[in-house]
C-alpha cells in the first residue's frame, strides 16, 4: 500500500501512520474500490454511512436533528408533488446512493427518479433526475463545489437543489440546453422542476 491511497495523506499532509490509524479506527478499507465493490462492501456494514471519493471510502458525519427533520420534510414534499403531478416518478430518501462514475458514489439527502420503479435489491441508482442536499457546516463546501460538478456529470440529472436552513432559501441548479448548470436563488413561491414536470413549495422545505 502506498501513501497515495490515503486521503488524509494527500489532502491534509498527515503522516502515513496517522492516516492508517484513522482508517483502522473507522473500520474503513485500505484499498481503492470501484463503485460496485464499494456498494457490496457498504451493504455488509452494520452501522455508519459512507461515500466513495476517487476510489476511497469516506465516512459521513453525524447529523443534527434539524438536518434530519429537513430531509424528512423534503422527501414528503416531493412525494406529494409527484402524486399531484401524475408523473411516473419516485422520491427516495438518504441511504440510496448515486453512482457518479466508477470511482465516485454520493449519497444525497433526497433524490427523484423517473420511470418504472427499480427492484428492491438495487443499491446504486444511475439515473436520477433531481438530487437534493441540505446544507450543513461540515458538508457545505463539498455540496457547493465537488458535488455540484459531480452530479452534473450524470446525464440524467436535470436539477440539483441545496436547501439552506439558516437563511430559508434554496439554491436551484438546473441543466441548461448546453449541458452546463445555471443557478437561481429561491426564497418564496414554488420551485419549477421541468423536466420532469414537478412543482414544490419552498416553504415545504423549512419549519413553519
Amino acid at each position: 500500500m502506498t501513501a497515495s491511497l490515503l486521503p488524509a495523506e494527500t489532502s491534509l499532509g498527515l503522516p502515513v501512520s496517522v492516516a492508517l490509524w484513522y482508517f483502522v479506527l473507522m473500520n474503513l478499507p485500505l484499498k481503492h474500490m470501484t463503485a460496485e465493490e464499494f456498494a457490496a462492501w457498504a451493504m455488509r456494514q452494520e452501522t455508519g454511512r459512507y461515500e466513495l471519493i476517487d476510489g476511497v471510502v469516506v465516512a459521513m458525519n453525524a447529523e443534527r436533528l434539524e438536518h434530519a427533520r429537513a430531509k424528512t420534510r423534503i422527501l414528503f414534499a416531493f412525494m406529494a408533488a409527484i402524486e399531484r403531478s401524475g408523473v411516473m416518478a419516485e422520491a427516495l430518501p438518504d441511504g440510496v446512493a448515486i453512482k457518479i462514475n466508477n470511482r465516485k458514489v454520493y449519497e444525497p439527502d433526497c433524490l427523484v427518479r423517473c420511470g418504472t420503479p427499480l427492484g428492491g435489491e438495487v443499491v446504486l441508482v444511475t439515473d436520477p433526475v433531481i438530487v437534493v442536499e441540505v446544507l450543513s457546516p461540515s458538508t457545505g463546501p463539498v455540496d457547493l463545489s465537488d458535488k455540484l460538478i459531480g452530479y452534473f456529470t450524470v446525464p440524467t440529472i436535470q436539477h440539483y437543489l441545496i436547501a439552506n436552513l439558516n437563511n430559508r432559501l434554496v439554491l436551484h441548479y438546473s441543466r441548461s440546453p448546453d449541458g452546463e448548470p445555471t443557478m437561481k436563488t429561491i426564497r418564496r413561491g414554488e420551485i419549477d422542476l421541468d423536466p420532469p414536470g414537478l412543482k414544490v413549495a419552498v416553504d415545504s422545505f423549512f419549519p413553519q
